[in-house]
């Protein structure tokens, strides 16, 4: 246990679900933590909203059975007896058909089109011959489109990722850094797709994790257990200054006009602020500036019984400018009120462009018609809404790895400061991965407030292996 009298004073930045997790975990230890977020709200896009008189997320959201044995017993702890177990019912849409999905081995030839079928087939023969030209990683020739093509083939890219990668980006997979597939793509071959596919039809039916009252209830309830376990939470509130001159400290000056004098700052929000903050570590060299993308979520009110009875639709083709569509009530047995469900569709876009200066109405509308042309609904929606976050997914191409490893080399290197969590370690993790990284920066503080540095560098390595769960 961490003796409060022994003055262990902890600065969280961020309230996401990672720095949440690092300020509960010490305050139940007995530091004294403070926790600041910039914006009004706690949660990031990990939190809920009502809308139609239904709770919905902030896109499509799950907490998979993957997680480590410390997670679990967190989410039970926080969640009891709402952390339901659900049957995953996905499909995906590939050359005009719908797929399950995850994918189910009775799929992959029934449902998939014939075309993309014999190329597949095609491309896995030709497997070992497109992998004997290795990619040299972090090379301007490390590309999505190199690790897709070389890896699953020209069709997977072609047909499926590619389309999808631009969708989400803004730009060609071939303008892409590798980096981003490595880290999204669970199966790097034909071999290991058919393999993720057969575990998956032995460990039928696939199920994953949801909270009763929303997705956002994990953050409402880390938010609850914070203050139970006297964390002092501040929203509008940045850190504004932070002095590492002096070994084993940092003084921190907020947004609010107060200072911390701290033993370590775990810093969770974007890792592209701290060279405008820190006093005492400059920066090597200039520091890379990346482009995000944004996402409005349009979300859908219709009367009457759920639109279908899956729980999410993957949409990688150009029939819709949405790259997933979810429907909450599918997720849970909750308090929903009878006759009424909501969709869920995300469409990634730039700030400014017509999508995200569009009405909640003239979106949702056009929205409804790619629904009625790939067959999903004939029903007119009654209600609209939008959410619109803008900053999504990073842009890195190839000429960005470079001086982005700079920066977060640097930034690792900076005495009283940890980054971590989604944003501090610029990836884009899962839920119980970025809890994951808030437990591990919490047990990496000894009971007197000093840093185990050791024990951090292997938590770093291990997170260096997370692929997104989908």
């Amino acid at each position: 246990m961490i003796n409060r009298s022994a003055g262990c004073r902890v600065l969280v930045v961020g309230g996401g679900p990672a720095g949440l997790t690092a300020a509960l975990t010490l305050g139940r230890r007995g530091a004294d933590v403070t926790l600041v977020e910039a914006a009004p709200e706690l949660g990031g896009m990990a939190g809920s909203r009502t809308i139609g008189g239904l709770r919905v997320d902030l896109g499509s959201h799950r907490l998979h059975s993957v997680a480590s044995p410390e997670v679990e017993s967190l989410l039970v702890d926080l969640l009891g007896d709402d952390l339901q177990v659900r049957l995953r019912n996905g499909r995906l849409r590939i050359g005009g058909r719908w797929v399950r999905f995850p994918l189910r081995s009775t799929d992959l030839v029934r449902s998939l089109p014939p075309r993309f079928v014999l190329s597949a087939a095609r491309d896995t023969l030709l497997g070992p011959v497109r992998r004997r030209t290795p990619i040299v990683e972090r090379s301007t020739d490390d590309t999505f489109a190199a690790v897709v093509r070389r890896g699953l083939g020209p069709a997977m890219l072609d047909d499926f990722y590619g389309p999808y990668a631009e969708k989400l980006w803004g730009r060609p997979a071939e303008h892409l850094a590798g980096e981003l597939a490595r880290r999204r793509i669970a199966a790097s071959s034909p071999g290991r797709l058919l393999a993720k596919v057969a575990r998956a039809a032995r460990r039928e039916p696939i199920v994953f994790r949801y909270p009763r009252l929303g997705y956002g209830q994990v953050v409402d309830e880390l938010v609850r257990h914070c203050e139970d376990a006297g964390v002092e939470i501040r929203v509008e509130t940045t850190a504004a200054e932070v002095d590492v001159g002096t070994p084993g400290s940092a003084v921190v000056a907020l947004s609010d006009g107060s200072s911390l004098d701290v033993d370590r700052v775990l810093w969770s929000a974007p890792v592209g602020a701290l060279p405008a903050v820190v006093r005492g570590a400059a920066p090597p060299g200039p520091i890379v500036q990346l482009r995000h993308r944004s996402m409005v979520l349009s979300y859908l009110v219709f009367d009457g019984e759920p639109v279908s009875p899956f729980d999410a639709h993957y949409l990688p083709s150009t029939e819709s400018i949405a790259t997933r569509m979810s429907e909450p009530r599918n997720y849970r047995d909750g308090p929903d009120p009878n006759g009424r469900t909501v969709l869920c569709l995300e469409v990634p876009c730039d700030r400014g462009d017509d999508v995200w200066s569009s009405t909640a109405a003239d979106l949702g509308e056009r929205l409804a018609s790619d629904l009625r042309s790939m067959g999903l609904t004939e029903r007119s929606p009654v209600a609209f809404d939008v959410v619109r976050l803008p900053n999504v997914y990073p842009v890195i191409g190839p000429e960005d790895v470079g001086p982005l490893e700079r920066l977060l080399a640097w930034s690792q290197s900076l005495p009283g400061i940890t980054p971590f969590g989604r944003q501090g370690l610029f990836v884009a993790d899962n839920l119980h991965h970025v809890m994951e990284m808030g437990l591990a920066a919490a047990a990496a503080i000894d009971d007197n407030g000093g840093w185990d540095e050791a024990a951090w560098s292997v938590s770093l390595a291990d997170f260096a292996m997370n692929v997104v769960e989908d």
